[in-house]
């Protein structure tokens, strides 16, 4: 490595792997930080490799020709190509779970049988591979449910149905297009919350608590989505909480070593709080998501290659019994196009702007989707909600769509 500088390779795309990339291109000792595929952006911290998540040779001879110190595969598809076990078996240190391990947080039914059998507190479901079994478990459910599909293939994988037959079409939906797996569960009103951990398969650390926004519309309304927006540290989660979801945590990572699949790297666990310091565990997540992950890296104070070594070469527990945290608070919020081909105004300001992580980028400067996520960090949560809100108001094209929100309470 030229003068002793690390290189790094990011597996993924999207506004995660943007945010992940930019932090550690901060750390003095890195060289060059690399992203595949990336998100289309060219960026001046990072560069973008056009190499497939799941290309697993084209991945490895691009790490050993270019000299890579480290790779993180930061999203759920690279996570599913299990190139983790690829890495491990040649040699190449990778920070992150191997598919059997992160399969908890992959498929959802899965994980929701895995909540079930380590006695943690969740909403009453089920799994289903034939549609007539599921609708005759609906006749005895409690509405509104949410019915998900196992695996995410779609922005549209996921629906709160208060009615029966509202459940019975998308349930029609999901099975016409040949889904297995599918989970059905009774839905826990509440507010919605993650905590993540740093672990190494055997000790876990608690490092951010994230208060998650999920429904499109303000006022929780419209569609549920994996996130539209959220803020962190999360004032409404007590330490009593965060220690119970530890507890969740740790007997997770006990049955699974029990299986031979120890889980080392990032883990998430999507809560719903539904009182006083009592909660319902919803979900594992696998590593940090696009609308949270800037907001939880901004309040990070460690060296995270040092501690991503820790965890991978075995020594997490014995070096690190918490992660350094600033004071900051942090704000994010997902900007979505309701109109495919609209131009950005603005566009400019956009691009010199180190609080946008692009999820999708088009180089005609035009939007469709799921766009960017702006995210604003600052001494109090209300300060960092005024520069979020007053940098969306300087941003304008037709079909904008956020949610205005964002801690308003």
């Amino acid at each position: 490595m030229e003068n002793n500088k690390k290189n790094i390779l990011v597996i993924g795309k999207g506004a995660v792997a943007s945010s992940f990339a930019k932090k550690l291109a901060r750390l003095d000792e890195i060289g060059k930080v690399y992203v595949a595929p990336g998100n289309g952006f060219d960026s001046e911290i990072y560069t973008n490799v056009d190499i497939r998540e799941d290309d697993l040779t084209g991945l490895l001879k691009f790490a050993l020709e270019n000299d890579i110190y480290l790779t993180v595969p930061v999203t759920t598809e690279a996570l599913s190509s299990d190139i983790v076990s690829f890495f491990m078996d040649n040699d190449q240190n990778i920070f992150g779970p191997t598919k059997g391990a992160c399969n908890i947080a992959l498929n959802k039914a899965f994980g929701k049988k895995f909540l079930y059998k380590i006695h943690a507190q969740t909403s009453k479901f089920g799994t289903f591979d034939k549609q007539n079994i599921a609708q005759d478990w609906l006749k005895t459910a409690t509405f509104p449910v949410t019915i998900k599909s196992s695996e995410k293939s779609s922005q549209g994988d996921r629906l709160v149905c208060p009615t029966i037959s509202l459940a019975e079409q998308f349930l029609d939906n999901l099975f016409s297009r040949g889904e297995t797996g599918v989970l059905i569960e009774e839905f826990t009103y509440g507010h919605n919350f993650t905590v993540y951990f740093m672990t190494d398969g055997y000790s876990a650390v608690p490092f951010a608590t994230v208060g998650n926004y999920k429904f499109m519309e303000d006022g929780d309304g419209g569609l549920l989505t994996e996130g539209v927006g959220c803020y962190s540290p999360d004032y409404k989660i007590s330490q009593v909480i965060v220690s119970r979801v530890e507890n969740v945590v740790r007997n997770t990572l006990v049955s699974l070593d029990k299986k031979g699949e120890p889980y080392v790297g990032i883990l998430g666990v999507d809560c719903t709080l539904t009182g006083e310091d009592k909660f319902f565990v919803n979900e594992f997540k696998a590593f940090m998501q696009d609308f949270d992950s800037a907001a939880v890296l901004n309040s990070v104070d460690e060296n995270l290659i040092d501690v991503f070594m820790a965890c991978i070469q075995g020594l997490f527990a014995d070096e690190y019994d918490q992660i350094k945290l600033n004071d900051l608070h942090s704000i994010s919020a997902v900007v979505y196009a309701r109109q495919r081909g609209k131009t950005i105004e603005g566009v400019e300001f956009l691009n010199g702007n180190d609080n946008i992580d692009f999820v999708q980028y088009n180089k005609n400067k035009t939007v469709q989707g799921e766009n960017f996520v702006l995210t604003h960090f600052a001494s109090t949560l209300s300060r960092a909600k005024n520069r979020l809100y007053e940098d969306l108001s300087d941003i304008n094209f037709d079909g904008i769509k956020y949610r205005k929100d964002i801690c308003l309470n």
